[in-house]
């Protein structure tokens, strides 16, 4: 199961259990709610009714018939290990889900059959899910919340936030257009007034938080995975064809891995390789590519070949001076 599917998976098990609460939403009100586009909704509700869930729409609002009951849930066993994996992961974790996931994971546990109980509680002294050592501090409750109230609304919020190499925190007011973890830090993506653009912020560098009471209309047109379906880590700004050549003491492990959805590995006489790909982040990338030490060359673009550049002499002088 990939992540893209796993979100919607989850996205559609939330869309049923609201739509079973009587709300009677209606399809923008369902994209805000869940960051998407009204063709996304469109696609989980066709999904729901794929699944025989007797979806209904009266004036525009969309409900599911009262006599309509949830089934007994039946997993496959590899369905079973996905849904522990990230339980798992969310866990260990805790500052992005520790209590939501031991929560999820017994309400799980209670609903599988005896079989796949036993599986999945086996699953435990068998499987680590544990990708990631290090993992940003959580956002203050109070902020979280406020950021979550703000997207859902659509309200502005009113931040104070302290970017990473400012001095003094700024106060800004921010439309959200949605919320997303990225390695292991949640951030809120949104039109900052002060910027007159899109800006990532990260959640626990937000001081202070205030929901406006105001609305705003949130562009039909944004699709907050595409919008960072380019971008390396979190890190924005233009789109740029790179191509880095690695020698071949890495070139294994180059091969044998993911770094981003649109690399494209070329084998190299000698055994290096070249790694293409279309990515945003030159800082982020840079760094990154800093960590191979002489194994990796920027070929191109020039930007991130000079920021690379700048990185060793950094690394150089600051040992030099020592």
């Amino acid at each position: 199961m990939t992540a893209g599917s796993a979100r919607a998976l989850e996205r559609r098990f939330q869309l049923l259990t609201l739509l079973m609460g009587g709300g009677r939403p209606r399809a923008d009100d369902l994209a805000r709610r869940f960051g998407v586009t009204r063709r996304s909704v469109y696609r989980d509700l066709a999904f729901l009714e794929q699944m025989g869930v007797p979806v209904v729409r009266d004036g525009g609002r969309y409900a599911v018939l009262d006599t309509f009951k949830v089934r007994p849930v039946q997993f496959e066993p590899d369905e079973v290990l996905a849904l522990m994996a990230a339980l798992d992961f969310g866990l260990r974790k805790r500052p992005l889900a520790g209590t939501a996931a031991h929560s999820a994971r017994e309400k799980l546990l209670a609903v599988l059959p005896a079989k796949q109980q036993e599986m999945a509680s086996g699953l435990n002294q068998t499987l680590v899910v544990d990708p990631i050592q290090a993992y940003s501090l959580p956002p203050s409750p109070d902020v979280e919340a406020a950021c979550r109230a703000a997207v859902e609304g659509p309200h502005p919020l009113r931040i104070l936030y302290q970017a990473l190499h400012a001095e003094q925190p700024v106060p800004r007011v921010v439309r959200p257009y949605g919320m997303a973890y990225r390695g292991t830090a949640l951030y809120l993506i949104g039109f900052c007034e002060l910027r007159e653009e899109i800006r990532i912020f990260r959640a626990n560098r937000i001081l202070e938080a205030q929901v406006l009471s105001s609305t705003f209309e949130r562009p039909a047109d944004f699709d907050l995975e595409q919008y960072l379906s380019d971008v390396w880590g979190i890190e924005f700004g233009p789109l740029m064809h790179v191509r880095v050549r690695f020698d071949r003491s890495v070139a294994r492990l180059v091969r044998e891995t993911v770094w981003h959805p649109s690399q494209r590995v070329e084998e190299e006489e000698g055994g290096s390789v070249i790694l293409r790909m279309e990515a945003r982040g030159t800082g982020e990338l840079a760094r990154w590519l800093a960590g191979f030490g002489g194994s990796a060359e920027v070929l191109e673009p020039p930007e991130l070949r000079a920021a690379v550049i700048e990185l060793g002499k950094g690394i150089v002088g600051r040992y030099a001076a020592t």
